[in-house]
């Protein structure tokens, strides 16, 4: 019962979040950030609750989530404290990266993959990395120092797309699977976005930053929600 009364509180929480959002940094939108990632935290929480069958599948869901949590929270500092830009940026790179660890490894243990199917994702995930950054110059995305820290950690983040779109295939499009496949690829696609905003030149505007809450938001909430589908 709890799940369906924090899911659309937190989804109202962080739809307030993405519009404030887009007005820039600061404190206050960083409580209302830290509030509405606690959200999608307790929807995973509570949708194990309910599904207790999933309780492997369900905690590295909710580890995941508690360490991109902390990433939310340190890329928002980022953009506060700009003399340390840099530190708080890599932290929620390492943070996120390791969430997707916790990401995948829940795919690999709840559906069984096996390792020829787990080793094409490996290598999907690094030729997405690598055409990630060759594409990067033509698109006018410049990464600097952060060129090999971009690379690892697309690395991580292709792998969860790919391995949830291969449980999807392997499952018959189980509802669990498919939802977070969906998930994973808003996912991506939020992080596509805030490349371009991090990295790309006059790409901090409005639009911009409410594209990338709102994609990275809704693919969160969907993660979590898949909990209460699997087996």
């Amino acid at each position: 019962m709890a799940y369906y009364i924090v899911l659309p509180f937190g989804l109202a929480v962080s739809l307030v979040f993405c519009i404030k959002r887009a007005k820039g940094f600061s404190i206050s939108n960083l409580m209302l950030k830290s509030v509405s990632s606690l959200c999608y935290l307790l929807t995973a929480v509570f949708a194990l609750i309910s599904n207790p069958t999933a309780n492997t599948y369900g905690s590295l869901i909710i580890f995941g989530g508690a360490l991109g949590l902390v990433g939310d929270i340190l890329l928002d500092l980022k953009g506060i404290y700009k003399k340390d830009e840099s530190s708080y940026l890599k932290g929620g790179f390492l943070f996120f990266l390791a969430g997707h660890l916790f990401y995948s490894a829940s795919v690999i243990y709840s559906i069984k993959l096996k390792w020829w199917i787990i080793l094409i994702c490996v290598a999907a995930s690094f030729l997405f990395s690598f055409l990630n950054l060759a594409l990067s110059k033509f698109i006018k995305v410049h990464f600097g120092a952060y060129r090999t820290i971009v690379f690892i950690y697309t690395v991580f983040l292709a792998l969860t797309l790919f391995l949830s779109v291969a449980a999807a295939i392997v499952s018959n499009f189980a509802k669990g699977y498919v939802i977070l496949s969906i998930g994973a690829v808003l996912f991506t696609l939020s992080d596509a976005i805030l490349s371009n905003t991090f990295f790309g030149r006059n790409k901090e505007n409005a639009l911009y930053f409410f594209t990338n809450h709102f994609s990275y938001y809704a693919g969160q909430y969907l993660i979590a929600a898949s909990i209460l589908f699997m087996k």
